[in-house]
């Protein structure tokens, strides 16, 4: 059956990518696989792949082969494919709707909600067990994220969307529970509207009045709730250990339990089929390891994959990917990058062992390119903080001063991983160093660490970056006469402020979708926005409004 076109798409001829320059073939690495989801029967996957130009949405079994793609989306983007209960629809989002298409694609995709799908960084849906309903964040008639429920029969008239909370505070994050009941989600109601604190939440699927079950716990940052397959507790991500470490909720009493407490990161937390165990994901030195432990708290975490990189990843910052049970709860399916690999679907024994991929995205022209290993660093910014770093440094370098670019990373509380990054990969090749650093303000090392920066954007961190330069010059590493910087989003503000606090350092720079004005953009933003442009900017000293000579 040949793919479908989905509706929203704007064009159907085929990209035509050149792969005999390096560029080209670096720029074919977008096909890497991070968003996926296993069958209710577990023999096929459903995951979203741009190995033809458009960011497409493909199914095959459980192994890998029977490959199909199912919807062709270039040159737009399909993402969070999620399989209906009964096995026979996938629901996804693309250009800001939610569609379902037939698995078998005997029929083109149906958009389910036409304006009204889910909103932008909250993108995932959810059937309700039964299959008649798909249940989202998205903003409301108040401009705050509120949880939707929506039919997913083929529209015939006006949407029908419902609203399930009503709250000038954001709800996000939603799931729902295996008996259909109810609702969990997270939700931030302190008034601070910062990403330093939030709760868990319950409602009901029909709406109504919703349950706060991780109560009188202001300074935590309690988020992510996954039901469990009896719907009777919640596993969750909470920081209230100093750092991001996994806990269970009985939903009942509202009881929390903190499985572990590591000094580590833990994101992702995910339910056995059988509810005795919970498997995870660990930061370690910004190399991601699969872990799990018993649901009931009894023993310690294991950890299941070795070896650098990505394994599983976090669905946001510079690690996005996931995992997935099978349903026998005999292996766990996930995605694996590092830095001469780009993400793909794995699969491993949960009790560990061989690692065996499933899909393979790496270009052949790339599959023998010697990529550089990274090197972890760590140097003394100007008040005397000690910052780690990644460091490429180009083949046969050792002795040779080069020049360097400084990458900054994205996101308010992103990182830099051992993962793919074709960028730095193509200036290694071109003869640069690279230093990518965890400027303060960064994930991986801490509740602390990440609120260094808090109230203080374009302050500490940014001397984070400029010392990174001054400590590989003077350990004649680089030229600090030829210094570039290059960053995205955050990193894109982040280097428009280098531009400024040290203009003589840099030589050019590069800076995508970053910030230029925060006074304007705190001023006109939505409700959905306020983390962003409220505290994490200012700090306890509020908005502009409120602390004008900051």
């Amino acid at each position: 059956m040949p793919a479908h076109m989905n509706r929203s798409a704007t064009f159907i001829e085929e990209p035509s990518l050149l792969e005999e320059k390096l560029p080209d073939l670096l720029a074919l690495t977008n096909a890497k696989v991070e968003y996926f989801d296993i069958s209710p029967d577990g023999r096929s996957l459903a995951y979203v792949s741009a190995k033809q130009g458009g960011y497409d949405l493909y199914v095959c079994s459980i192994d890998g082969t029977d490959v199909r793609r199912l919807v062709a989306m270039y040159p737009e983007e399909c993402i969070y494919p999620k399989w209906s209960p009964d096995g026979e629809w996938l629901a996804y989002f693309a250009r800001g709707e939610a569609f379902k298409v037939r698995v078998d694609g005997s029929e083109a995709p149906i958009n389910l909600t036409y304006g009204n799908g889910p909103g932008r960084g909250h993108e995932q849906v959810h059937w309700t067990p039964d299959g008649k309903h798909l249940v989202f964040a998205r903003p409301g008639p108040n401009g705050f994220m509120q949880i939707a429920k929506i039919p997913t029969k083929v529209p015939d008239g006006k949407i029908k969307i419902q609203y399930l909370t009503d709250d000038t505070f954001n709800s996000t994050d939603v799931d729902v529970s295996p008996n259909g009941l109810w609702v969990a989600f997270m939700s931030d109601r302190s008034g601070h509207a910062d990403f330093k604190r939030m709760d868990v939440y319950v409602t009901s699927i029909n709406g109504g009045e919703d349950r706060n079950v991780t109560p009188n716990t202001y300074e935590y940052y309690d988020y992510r709730p996954r039901w469990s397959p009896d719907s009777r507790k919640l596993v969750f991500t909470s920081d209230r250990t100093g750092w991001r470490n996994i806990g269970v909720i009985d939903v009942r009493t509202s009881q929390t339990r903190m499985l572990t407490r590591s000094k580590f990161d833990e994101y992702n937390p995910r339910w056995s089929p059988d509810g005795q165990w919970i498997a995870y994901v660990a930061n370690c030195d910004w190399n991601f390891q699969l872990m799990k432990i018993r649901a009931n708290g009894s023993g310690n975490s294991i950890q299941i994959t070795n070896g650098d990189g990505v394994h599983g990843g976090i669905d946001a910052y510079q690690a996005r990917g996931t995992i997935r049970w099978t349903p026998d709860n005999r292996r766990i399916v996930y995605t694996f990058m590092n830095h001469d690999r780009i993400s793909d679907l794995w699969v491993i024994s949960a009790a560990g062992g061989v690692e065996t991929q499933i899909t393979d995205h790496m270009p052949e022209g790339l599959k023998e390119f010697s990529f550089v290993e990274p090197k972890l660093i760590s140097y003394k910014s100007k008040d005397g903080l000690e910052i780690p770093a990644w460091l490429y440094r180009p083949q046969n370098a050792e002795n040779i001063t080069t020049p360097l670019v400084i990458y900054a990373r994205a996101n308010t509380k992103g990182f830099h991983v051992k993962g793919f990054y074709p960028y730095i990969q193509y200036w290694a090749y071109k003869g640069y160093s690279v230093v990518a650093p965890q400027v303060r303000g960064s994930g991986g090392l801490g509740k602390r660490y990440e609120f260094l920066n808090y109230g203080d954007w374009g302050g500490g961190d940014i001397d984070d970056f400029a010392y990174a330069a001054f400590s590989l010059a003077e350990k004649g590493m680089v030229d600090q006469k030829n210094v570039f910087m290059q960053g995205g989003s955050t990193g894109g503000f982040f280097t428009f402020s280098m531009c400024h606090r040290y203009p003589d350092l840099l030589k050019a720079a590069v800076a995508f979708y970053g910030s230029t004005d925060l006074i304007h953009s705190y001023r006109m933003k939505s409700g959905s926005s306020m983390p962003v442009h409220g505290d994490v900017v200012a700090g306890d000293r509020g908005g502009p409004d409120m602390a004008p000579d900051h």
